[in-house]
């Protein structure tokens, strides 16, 4: 009953507001059999309409921040399920990543999936067609990991499944060893101003996927720092920000991750299969790549942009496809 106290509270707030349309709560089950609840937002009309997922960063669901792609996309007519991968873990977003609970950017691609076979089973979402948008650290750097055929692994041969992936200011800083996204259409939008997660590992895991016959687009907005798809405001400067620009993750053939920068080793990057041992090995990697200090900024002309592309990469390959 403790794991179900946020999600009952979370169901109870839903259902309690007011003013204006507000989305419907979808309930799922994530990573570790975790009890979640996402906001759907439905179009109008009665017809099936294909669906897009929104995978928030490390800073959590922020609805200023979403709430452009969500107009975007249902005025594209799309269905938009934005997922809260935190307050259903009780995840306190004003502390410090590193010291929150252990959740893994597999964790938000193991999130996402258990959503979209949630989804799936509504009456108005067409299964054929559904894509995943993720956001910076986190959401981001999720969906990179959710476009291998790796994170789909156990999945039954008709669950449903993405045609389509966006990511914007991700971490790009995850190399799996089979590299295998199955030819689906991979958009990732960064700043080449960003000091957080940064363009030139985006580069890298671009050419890293090319090089296995992935279908992967780096488009670089210029003059923009990480952030740039935030609500316009002037720059904000974290002295004790970190920048992981550096910190590139090589799964090998023997299964084990190295970090490129510092050297460290450890049997397993992330939840699966992690132990204290190779959390501890994770984290002195992370130290050893990364340095202190950054900027963020939210921009108009940026985020319009950002906004754009994603919609058009969505309508592309997922909302204007006609099903099979």
């Amino acid at each position: 009953m403790t794991r179900l106290a946020p999600l009952l509270m979370l169901l109870l707030l839903a259902a309690c507001g007011g003013g204006g349309p507000r989305p419907d709560p979808l309930t799922y089950v994530g990573a570790s059999n975790q009890p979640m609840i996402a906001d759907l937002h439905l179009p109008p009309g009665t017809e099936r309409v294909p669906l897009v997922i929104l995978s928030h960063d490390v800073r959590g669901k922020r609805d200023a921040h979403l709430e452009a792609y969500v107009a975007a996309l249902q005025g594209a007519g799309a269905a938009v399920l934005v997922l809260d991968h935190y307050a259903p873990r009780s995840i306190d977003t004003s502390r410090p990543a590193t010291e929150r609970a252990w959740v893994t950017a597999a964790d938000f691609a193991l999130d996402a999936y258990g959503a979209l076979d949630a989804a799936a089973q509504h009456p108005r979402i067409d299964r054929r067609r559904a894509g995943l948008v993720g956001f910076g650290e986190g959401g981001g750097g999720g969906t990179l990991l959710a476009a291998h055929a790796w994170a789909q692994q156990g999945r039954p041969a008709n669950a449903a499944r993405f045609l389509a992936f966006a990511a914007v200011a991700p971490e790009c800083a995850y190399r799996v060893g089979n590299r295998d996204t199955g030819r689906r259409p991979i958009r990732i939008i960064v700043g080449d101003r960003d000091n957080r997660t940064g363009k030139p590992a985006c580069d890298d895991l671009a050419s890293y996927l090319r090089a296995a016959s992935g279908d992967v687009t780096v488009s670089t907005i210029a003059n923009a720092r990480h952030g740039f798809d935030d609500p316009p405001g002037p720059v904000r400067a974290d002295a004790q920000g970190e920048n992981i620009t550096r910190c590139v993750w090589q799964q090998g053939g023997d299964g084990l991750w190295r970090e490129r920068t510092s050297g460290v080793a450890g049997a397993s990057l992330f939840r699966i299969g992690a132990n204290e041992q190779t959390i501890a090995a994770y984290l002195r990697s992370r130290e050893g790549c990364r340095s202190v200090g950054t900027e963020t900024q939210g921009d108009a002309a940026h985020r319009g942009r950002a906004v754009g592309e994603v919609a058009g990469h969505m309508r592309q390959h997922v909302i204007d496809v006609r099903p099979r």
